[in-house]
């Protein structure tokens, strides 16, 4: 009599389990886009399931794109920018591109994308590169002292984006995420 009800509880078991892992959120899914403020700087802030809040893009008042916005207003509409793109499952990579003759830098589902009207994230004036403006602000951490640091190509945690054919730059942005060493909360 224990071989005949072994066989269905173990079945049902199984279900169960299958049922719980496939509704939990994926990693990518729960990921919160916001903007906080930390050290007087607002910071494109990720909320990531496993290491808590962290620090994206560090936006001040020296910030590679110009225009008119505040530091505080371009973190707000960038930081809700990668949520929709995020909420739409389109955002794995970050890559530059020109959108209606402007440089920008968009979100994208895979790297084979091109950037348009629906996936920017960020503009920046004609006299900006592109590559190099995305690899500067991954690559932004404010200091103890509440000043902004670009860290150089050789120190730990670096993020060097890849250059493409067309001679735009990606990064995944895992990578970014999980290569970021520093949680901020």
């Amino acid at each position: 009599m224990k071989n005949n009800l072994s066989a269905p509880l173990t079945g049902l078991a199984l279900a169960l389990s299958i049922t719980l892992a496939s509704n939990q959120p994926s990693q990518a899914q729960s990921r919160q886009f916001t903007c906080a403020l930390r050290d007087n700087y607002p910071v494109t802030v990720v909320r990531h399931p496993t290491r808590g809040s962290v620090a994206l893009i560090v936006w001040t008042n020296t910030s590679q794109i110009n225009d008119t916005w505040t530091p505080q207003k371009r973190c707000q509409k960038v930081s809700d920018r990668f949520q929709k793109l995020q909420n739409q499952g389109q955002l794995k990579i970050l890559k530059t591109g020109t959108v209606n003759g402007q440089s920008v830098i968009c979100g994208l589902r895979n790297d084979r994308g091109a950037c348009n009207n629906k996936n920017v994230l960020l503009t920046m004036t004609k006299d900006r590169d592109p590559n190099q403006v995305l690899e500067q602000l991954l690559n932004t951490r404010v200091s103890a002292g509440g000043e902004a640091v670009y860290l150089s190509g050789d120190q730990e945690g670096h993020i060097k984006p890849t250059i493409n054919r067309d001679g735009t730059a990606s990064v995944d942005i895992d990578q970014v995420i999980n290569g970021n060493s520093e949680d901020i909360w």
